[in-house]
């Protein structure tokens, strides 16, 4: 195929008359043509321009208008997502929230002494420490802080001062107006608003997961944390315990009133007490409870129905399982009826009773309390139970009075609430609960018969001292040695009274605990449940009771638990440690 030639122009001639004559066409339309071509190339160049130059028109108003705001504005957002929940109490008193606070600084360049600015800002402000303040401002450091948390006059007197070498900035703290009372349950922030423990902790997770905004309503009562602390703090002194705690609970929602643990510490300067006073003994330490357990190998035996209620049980000699012989402290040593099992706290009678159910059932059971598995909770420091390795008639016979099995105060005040509303275990809650969703785990009936043992145990056996007049408590003492190398030490103690109150119609379970309490000249040197976890349990109930609605009422007869009272006397009654 022949390729087309291109006519060939000398220099100066029109390329256009060669080009036409090649297309047929006339000189004169030719040019037309490429005018025409040429305006249109120009208008489809003019509307790219056009849409770019729109296009980068609409970025530049976003950049600027809209995305650049005011400072001020823009601020303000920033302080807007700075901002944490406010926690409140169950009645909307303030638990924690956040202000806005004025940092004095100061740039260490422009300062020639040190010591002498620091002595002259002690006069407009007393409460800076002067010798600090002096070190930092003679220090290597370019811009120091020297004190936060100014007051408006204090802000006002620092700029009056007019150094320029002073910065004032300013900043948000979290504030905690209860302090030391709720601050195991709060927890505290760290200085840039991250949670570092409590409910504060958890508010973090509620934010990251589920985007929680406003004010975070807790089920705590700040009234009745106030009075139980109170109660606790003068019964740590007067025992010379090392440690002691208390919860209170809604038995029919789990929703938790009061949790306090001592020591404790000022959750506005939470390293003041050091790190030992952030451990939570009613849901970070695990303990072997003691005799509060019969309580529940009660409820199982009846549950279970291979124990019926007006069967006895022969405690007049020690019983032998395997390798172990079980003995009472301070036994009745006669046969003795269930009810007496738990009146007079009775070992001899506690294993007989596990010992007449099949070992899976019995481990099913302890399941079935939450004693397997760590307790669901908002609190991050909820600790896991340690459950023995084996489960062999001796470990059965050992934890149907409170040993093998070391469960956290939370756990066994949430089995202790369904032993008493009806036998319904509910999960503990730290926030209001609209719709308490629990699980049976007893009958009824055998509820029914739990709260009557527990009744008679205030009222006639080992838990005397926690009985208040008017407001009938029910009640299980519990007292057991602690495991220490080489095994248990007869002088170092854990006390425990399990109760609810009122008898009639519980609504409020609470379990009170005391590590390593002391014998005086008040208990007769004694140092067992009954001379101290019961009486401030009583005393914690005289209290609070009003507090959550429960107003006195006048014994009646028929509503006591018929139980004959003991030929022992008071005093004997009372050191019975178990």
């Amino acid at each position: 195929m022949s390729r087309a030639k291109l006519p060939v122009v000398a220099a100066g001639r029109d390329w256009a008359a060669a080009l036409g004559g090649r297309l047929n066409a006339a000189p004169a339309g030719l040019s037309e043509h490429a005018v025409e071509v040429t305006r249109n190339r120009l208008r489809l160049a003019l509307v790219c321009f056009v849409l770019i130059f729109t296009g980068l028109a609409g970025r530049l108003v976003q950049l600027t208008v809209l995305e650049n705001q005011p400072a001020w504005q823009a601020g303000a957002q920033k302080q807007q997502r700075m901002l944490r929940p406010t926690i409140l109490d169950r009645n909307g008193i303030v638990l924690a929230t956040q202000i806005s606070t004025v940092t004095l600084g100061a740039d260490v360049a422009m300062i020639d002494d040190g010591p002498e600015m620091a002595a002259r800002l002690k006069e407009i402000l007393p409460d800076l420490n002067q010798p600090r303040a002096a070190r930092l401002l003679s220090g290597k450091h370019r811009y120091v802080d020297l004190k936060s948390g100014l007051t408006p006059a204090q802000k006002q007197a620092t700029l009056a001062f007019g150094d320029p070498a002073l910065k004032l900035t300013r900043a948000s703290s979290r504030v905690y107006p209860t302090g030391h009372v709720m601050a195991h349950s709060v927890g505290f922030t760290s200085s840039d608003m991250r949670g570092l423990a409590g409910l504060e902790l958890y508010l973090d997770r509620l934010m990251e997961d589920e985007g929680f905004e406003g004010v975070l309503e807790s089920s705590l009562d700040v009234r009745v944390q106030h009075n139980v602390r109170d109660v606790l703090q003068e019964a740590m002194l007067k025992h010379q315990a090392k440690a002691v705690g208390a919860i209170v609970v809604d038995v029919h929602s789990g929703e938790i009133i009061s949790l306090v643990s001592l020591p404790d510490f000022d959750a506005n300067d939470p390293m003041a007490q050091g790190r030992k006073s952030h451990f939570n003994t009613i849901t970070s330490g695990v303990y072997e409870l003691g005799s509060i357990f019969k309580v529940f190998t009660a409820a199982m035996a009846l549950d279970t129905g291979l124990v019926g209620e007006d069967e006895v049980f022969d405690a007049r000699e020690p019983i032998k399982i395997g390798r172990k012989t079980f003995d009472d402290d301070h036994g009745q040593e006669r046969v003795l009826s269930m009810d007496e099992v738990i009146i007079h706290s009775s070992n001899i009678g506690a294993v007989q009773m596990a010992m007449r159910v099949p070992a899976d059932v019995h481990y099913e059971f302890i399941g079935k309390l939450g004693f397997l598995d760590s307790v669901p909770f908002e609190l991050p420091e909820s600790a896991e139970p340690l459950i023995p390795a084996r489960w062999t008639d001796i470990e059965r016979a050992t934890s149907s009075f409170g040993y093998s099995f070391s469960v956290s105060p939370l756990a066994a005040v949430m089995a202790g609430a369904a032993m008493v509303n009806g036998g319904v275990l509910y999960e503990p809650s730290l926030r209001k609960v609209g719709l308490p969703v629990g699980e049976r785990i007893i009958a009824a009936e055998t509820s029914r018969s739990v709260r009557r043992m527990m009744r008679s145990v205030v009222t006639h056996g080992t838990g005397r001292q926690a009985n208040v007049p008017g407001y009938q408590i029910l009640g299980k003492t519990g007292t057991a040695e602690k495991h220490t190398v080489g095994g248990y030490n007869k002088e170092a103690l854990v006390t425990s009274f399990l109760g609810a109150f009122p008898a009639r119609a519980p609504r409020y379970a609470m379990l009170v605990m005391f590590d390593e309490p002391q014998g005086h000249a008040e208990t007769y040197g004694h140092s067992q449940a009954g001379w101290n976890a019961a009486p401030a349990a009583g005393e914690i109930v005289r209290r609070t009771a009003s507090l959550l609605g429960v107003l006195p009422r006048a014994e009646v007869p028929a509503e006591q638990a018929a139980v004959e009272p003991t030929n022992r006397s008071v005093e004997e009654v009372a050191y019975a440690p178990r």
